[in-house]
């Protein structure tokens, strides 16, 4: 359980930064590619450079399948709700 938190939380954080800093179109792409690939490169890590932890067929294409899809989705819909309120403060001012 304490993986999801962990995988919502550093996503979420993915998506905001890319909303408060990166001004261009493909701010969109990164805001779902960054937390992907960040949890691709620790199940790859995990996976081959961590010494085996024994028994049972690997599955950590289903485990970046199912938890990169919600890795990216949290990144992207943080991202839009942050631009949402950015965008609203900026035309406050």
């Amino acid at each position: 359980m304490h993986i999801w938190l962990i995988l919502i939380s550093l996503s979420s954080l993915s998506g905001l930064l890319v909303a408060r800093y990166i001004q261009h179109k493909i701010s969109i792409l990164l805001a779902g590619a960054i937390p992907w690939l960040g949890l691709l490169s620790a199940i790859l890590y995990s996976e081959y450079f961590m010494p085996y932890q024994g028994g049972g067929a690997s599955m950590w294409p289903v485990a970046q399948l199912f938890g990169g899809t919600v890795a990216a989705v949290v990144g992207v819909i943080t991202f839009k709700i942050c631009r949402k309120f950015i965008g609203s403060k900026k035309n406050a001012h």
